[in-house]
């Protein structure tokens, strides 16, 4: 037994105990679970913390929403946070500094400046493009009109200007239409560079329905480059004044079958006549001039 011991301690000398050993794996395994308890509950009551602080925050806004709306208040503080917002914004230089305008000829600028409503100092965010634009539009002389903004702070005025194609005459004044039959404005001394070979309507509603006669009588060009004025009736019929005073009676049906008949008559068989009367379909009354002067 003795040189069993010596022969142990020369072989290794002191022997030592590994932490993995069996005997000691349950006790390792016990102080790991605990440490991971301990996380886990540390995590647990962190995350309830977190949980009943936004509790509380959302209990309070929700009073504080409902206080503020019973008080009647809410409108005030939307108000006031936008009213902060756009000090602020226009503190960092977004307010309009220029108001440009195009396309401008018959108008005066300073008339669409006025009219679009917006003014150098302007909040950039808060110009009602939509109402500068229709009130833009309700100026004579403007058929469409662009309003826009470009960054950061101008605000682009784009006219298209109308062009009127007829005369319209109404209790003496003649007024300027468009292709619609809309007046465009009155015809004045300072009206210039129209377009040539404007004709004249006149009558009930001429201009409402100067579209559609004159879309007829574009199939006829030999009669419409001699039409100066047309005159509506109040039962829709149309008579038209041609060269020379010459004045041609259309019915109120079928106008196209008596165009074409009246073109074809020979221009020399006009020459001493002042009506052509195609009213009735089966016959051209004609009455010369001699017989209208007197």
């Amino acid at each position: 037994m003795a040189k069993n011991s010596r022969g142990d301690r020369k072989g290794g000398g002191v022997t030592r105990v590994s932490p993995l050993k069996p005997d000691l794996r349950g006790a390792s395994r016990l102080v790991q679970s605990r440490v991971h308890a301990g996380l886990r509950a540390a995590t647990y009551n962190r995350r309830s913390m977190i949980r009943s602080v936004a509790s509380i925050l959302t209990a309070l806004f929700l009073l504080t929403f409902v206080a503020l709306w019973l008080g009647g208040y809410l409108p005030a503080v939307r108000q006031g946070i936008a009213d902060y917002k756009q000090d602020r914004l226009m503190a960092m230089g977004f307010v309009v500094e220029q108001i440009d305008v195009m396309g401008e000829g018959r108008l005066n600028e300073a008339d669409v400046r006025a009219a679009i409503g917006i003014y150098q100092g302007d909040y950039f965010f808060d110009t009602d493009l939509q109402r500068a634009q229709e009130r833009t539009e309700s100026l004579p002389w403007v058929d469409r009109a662009v309003v826009r903004r470009l960054w950061p702070n101008r605000i682009v005025v784009q006219l298209v200007e109308t062009t009127p194609v007829a005369f319209y005459q109404e209790n003496g004044q003649i007024y300027l239409a468009d292709s619609k039959g809309a007046i465009v404005a009155p015809l004045t001394e300072e009206t210039a560079a129209l377009p040539a070979g404007l004709r004249l309507f006149t009558g009930p509603e001429a201009t409402q329905h100067a579209s559609e006669i004159s879309g007829l009588l574009e199939y006829f060009p030999t009669v419409w480059d001699q039409t100066e004025a047309l005159t509506r009736h109040v039962s829709g019929r149309w008579d038209l004044t041609l060269e020379k005073g010459l004045v041609l009676r259309l019915p109120q049906e079928d106008a196209s079958t008596a165009l074409l008949r009246f073109s074809r008559i020979d221009p020399q068989a006009l020459e001493n006549v002042q009506i052509v009367d195609m009213r009735l379909s089966d016959r051209i009354t004609l009455t010369p001039k001699d017989l209208t002067q007197t």
